[in-house]
């Protein structure tokens, strides 16, 4: 599908992901007021699904939209099909979804640490279970298609599941013969042989989805004795550890046979909760999103610019277009009546016709009433005729009316680029006059720091006193000072002086004296300065080993990162960030974590401790 497009109720504003179950989109619920709910829409539309069918099973999944409320839980906010393709809308949720998550972690090297993974698979199991526990015309929710596609992973680092709704017909058309590889080995197998739904189905989903997470690979076809020795010959993919017992117990027994598999998703929430607090595992939302952030930051900040600009839309409905104003047309009839009745006034009635010809004395009262009335006819008409410009500006009161057209997708698209666009230039904006404002706050720092104290006093000589004496030489020294004249002796007749006579000869030299203490600036203690003449940088005391990523020492890689430092005046790193390209494998945060411990000798300026930025580079070798 085009976007931006109408779609049902719904205007189509950002296509998200496309994968095996169809496509996902950002879109806006459209009404009177304009743009009124931002939804998460989900279209099922994936090559070989039959939408009609898929439809037929799940058309009554409003009442389960209505039933599940659980922070864990997508919101559902409508089903419905359009053209044949049914479709479910959820609350927006900004985020990725887990089979996006788990590409973009592959792409960037950067496997997903077990305690984020113990989190998300926790949170996934929590919304199963509050639903299995709740009831729609008696009988209980159950998902029965949990697939990384339906989990939704929020940039705040909440985990949501998607799918109740239209479970059951993904299911039917699974059984049906429907196959992708991308679900398929998310199901249990009794989905593919078209077995009624058990409570147990989902555990099956879920020991997959734990078993991808901590070790970043697909579980392989099922040998003929079962999927243990797998579990336990796999390593994690943060640490090349092996996986702890007690999470290995779980995954294997979740991928048993029906009847031996964990029974319900309470019983595995149960389990999964207990060896996280045993297991000492500290995960956190907080942590999870961090994580987010660091896989996902330029499309989070693509997503927040392109909402925002998104709201300024003018998506109202166009108002009704009133009926052409007849103004015009009245007026014309009016001219028109006016004619006609001076035309009217203007011929004799029929009486004084008769009379005019029996007569022969009415004849001259006759012609002068016709030509009385005939003078008053083509005065009437004249000024009748006089304001015929005013029917123009009828049509140009009427004009704005037509001018309210649909509004049309490539319209909306230009509108969303325009302020895309501004909303860049505006953050960079911004952003440059944030450093300059900063730059120049730091120069008037650096600038006030260097003038005396006082009004010339003692610092100020002291600070100067090897440049005791000449005259002449301070004022050579600055030839931008207009008091050299004061200070120069041959310019005594000037009127300037001689106002000043009496005391000429001894304010010249009291005048030149101090004039040297602002020409010999000096940094202070703990300013931060630039490498320039009499800059001493800072120099690497002590570097203390840094760690080594257990993922990279595994795959037996090496990398060299470069980390920005800032050393204050006694030779303390205050601030470290890495530059340059990332080299992931976890080496980028070991390198930042080294330099933050590291210890330099301060920076000097002209003697004095200063701060100042550096490059540290660390290595890591194998």
């Amino acid at each position: 599908m085009n976007i931006p497009e109408e779609f049902g109720s719904y205007l189509l504003l950002k296509k998200l992901s496309e994968d095996a179950l169809g496509e996902t989109f950002r879109a806006a619920k459209v009404g009177a007021r304009g743009m009124e709910q931002v939804v998460l829409l989900r279209v099922i539309n994936g090559k070989g699904i039959d939408g009609a069918k898929v439809w037929q099973k799940v058309s009554g999944g409003a009442a389960i939209q209505q039933a599940l409320r659980s922070p864990n839980i997508g919101s559902g906010a409508d089903l419905n099909r359009v053209r044949n393709l049914p479709f479910v809308a959820y609350d927006y949720i900004s985020g990725k979804n887990l089979a996006t998550l788990f590409a973009q972690a592959e792409r960037r090297m950067s496997p997903i640490p077990t305690d984020h993974a113990l989190l998300i698979v926790e949170r996934v199991a929590l919304a199963l279970a509050v639903a299995s526990e709740t009831k729609v015309q008696g009988e209980r929710i159950l998902h029965g298609f949990v697939v990384p596609h339906l989990v939704m992973i929020s940039n705040e680092g909440e985990a949501r599941l998607l799918g109740f709704e239209i479970g059951a017909g993904l299911r039917e058309a699974f059984a049906n013969g429907w196959r992708d590889p991308e679900v398929a080995r998310y199901l249990a197998p009794e989905a593919a042989a078209g077995a009624p739904l058990s409570k147990a189905d989902d555990s099956w989903s879920l020991g997959v989805i734990l078993f991808e997470l901590l070790t970043g690979e697909s579980l392989p076809a099922p040998p003929p004795e079962g999927f243990a020795g797998i579990v336990d010959r796999t390593v994690l993919a943060h640490d090349g550890t092996p996986i702890a017992p007690p999470v290995a117990d779980l995954i294997k027994r979740s991928l048993l046979p029906r009847e031996q598999r964990v029974s319900d998703a309470v019983t595995w929430h149960k389990a999964i909760s207990k060896l996280m607090i045993d297991g000492h595992f500290s995960p956190t939302t907080f942590n999870l999103a961090f994580f987010m952030h660091n896989l996902f930051r330029e499309d989070i900040e693509r997503e927040s610019q392109e909402m925002q600009a998104e709201k300024k839309l003018d998506l109202r409905a166009p108002a009704p277009v009133p009926a052409a104003a007849p103004a015009a047309p009245v007026a014309g009839a009016g001219a028109a009546a006016a004619r006609e009745s001076a035309a009217a006034k203007t011929s004799p009635p029929p009486a004084a016709r008769s009379e005019s010809k029996g007569n022969p004395l009415l004849l001259p009262i006759a012609a002068l009433v016709l030509l009385g009335l005939a003078g008053g006819g083509v005065w009437y008409w004249m000024r009748g005729r006089t304001p015929a410009p005013a029917p123009a500006a009828a049509p140009a009161q009427a004009a704005p009316a037509p001018a309210q057209p649909s509004v049309t997708p490539a319209q909306i698209q230009a509108q969303i680029d325009q302020l895309v666009q501004a909303q860049i230039q505006a953050s960079e904006s911004k952003i440059k006059q944030q450093y300059d404002d900063r730059l120049k706050l730091l120069q008037k720092q650096l600038e006030d720091s260097r003038k005396p104290s006082g009004s010339g006093a003692s610092p100020a000589p002291a600070q100067s006193a090897p440049e005791p004496a000449p005259e002449p030489k301070p004022a050579a020294s600055r030839p931008v000072e207009p008091t050299p004249v004061q200070a120069a002796p041959p310019p005594a007749p000037t009127p300037a002086s001689e106002k000043a006579q009496p005391a000429a000869p001894e304010p010249a030299p009291v005048e030149s004296a101090p004039a040297p203490a602002p020409a010999a600036p000096r940094v202070q203690t703990g300013d931060l300065v630039r490498p320039g003449p009499g800059v001493q940088t800072p120099k690497l005391v002590r570097l203390p080993q840094p760690n080594f990523p257990a993922a990279a020492r595994r795959l037996n890689k090496a990398a060299t990162v470069d980390v920005k430092v800032l050393v204050d005046e006694r030779g303390k790193v205050l601030e470290a960030e890495q530059v340059g390209l990332r080299s992931g494998f976890g080496f980028d945060e070991a390198a930042v974590d080294v330099a933050r411990r590291a210890v330099y000798s301060s920076a000097t300026k002209d003697g004095v401790h200063v701060k100042m930025w550096t490059v540290l580079r660390v290595a890591f070798k194998p």
